[in-house]
């Protein structure tokens, strides 16, 4: 079982420093928060939280303070748990403990799922939260900066060509967005909540369907049911929904390959330092 060695001492003191954990605390590791973030059931005697670390900021340095904030705003709209705690280094956030069920649990058929989905991103994207607008773009500099030039010059080219589309974007199509609404991300608890908001920001409406569709794998008759439904709570016509998300899956598809390149590298690297260390 997980315990306590697990966190790096500055984690395990700053722990030890609360007032929440001043009776003592156990951990357990409960799934991983993504891809490379860690998350854990944090149990003291009177209480229990969601912890999560974040190991993901070697990649892409985001800024916790304001993320932390906006979930605030999200929880005050009742969409999001509560977040109790961010550390002082940034290195782990706390949450209110929710007991719950997500899609990933749910027995009801894939299409059902996609409608689901279709019906809460349109919910989030009704979300009047102030929020900066996400340059993709400059977000794929940084993961290019952090790769060898001669290997990924297909990708540095594709960027540059993309880039405009993503600019191009009209006022009407930017509003608030999840960015990586998957299956885990969204209970079937009444009322609903969502997980893992570290990627919102004001986006393209449209970016966002094309990233539900990428992360979650969807079939075709899914892909399908997500933006019919889509549109029908939009009130937006089938055929302009299905071409704008088209046009996104490109942009989507590099944001995501350069993602898990500059995540994989790192893995390599950490790897590499810890046998040489070991040995």
């Amino acid at each position: 079982m997980p315990h306590r060695y697990q966190l790096n001492s500055e984690q395990l003191a700053e722990l030890d420093s609360l007032d929440y954990c001043q009776n003592g605390f156990s951990l357990r590791q409960v799934q991983k928060g993504g891809a490379v973030n860690t998350s854990y059931s944090l149990t003291t005697p009177s209480n229990r939280f969601f912890m999560k670390t974040f190991e993901s900021d070697q990649v892409n340095q985001l800024a916790r303070q304001h993320l932390f904030d906006v979930q605030k705003k999200i929880w005050q709209k009742g969409m999001a748990c509560e977040p109790v705690y961010l550390s002082t280094t940034a290195g782990f956030q706390l949450d209110a403990w929710v007991e719950c069920h997500t899609l990933v649990d749910s027995k009801m058929d894939n299409e059902s799922k996609a409608r689901t989905l279709a019906n809460t991103l349109y919910t989030i994207h009704g979300l009047r939260i102030t929020d900066h607008v996400l340059d993709l773009p400059a977000q794929w500099a940084g993961y290019l900066a952090q790769l060898p030039q001669e290997q990924y010059s297909a990708e540095r080219k594709e960027a540059k060509k993309l880039a405009s589309s993503w600019y191009a974007t009209p006022e009407d199509e930017l509003v608030f967005c999840h960015n990586d609404l998957s299956f885990e991300h969204v209970t079937t608890n009444t009322p609903q909540l969502i997980f893992d908001w570290e990627y919102c920001a004001l986006s393209n409406r449209y970016f966002d369907l094309a990233a539900c569709i990428d992360v979650n794998k969807l079939m075709p008759q899914e892909h399908a049911c997500l933006l019919s439904s889509y549109a029908q709570h939009a009130k937006l016509p089938l055929s302009l929904v299905m071409e704008k998300t088209t046009q996104m899956l490109p942009l989507v598809s590099l944001t995501s390959r350069l993602w898990y390149a500059v995540a994989n590298q790192l893995a390599t690297s950490q790897s590499a330092s810890g046998d040489k260390l070991s040995g």
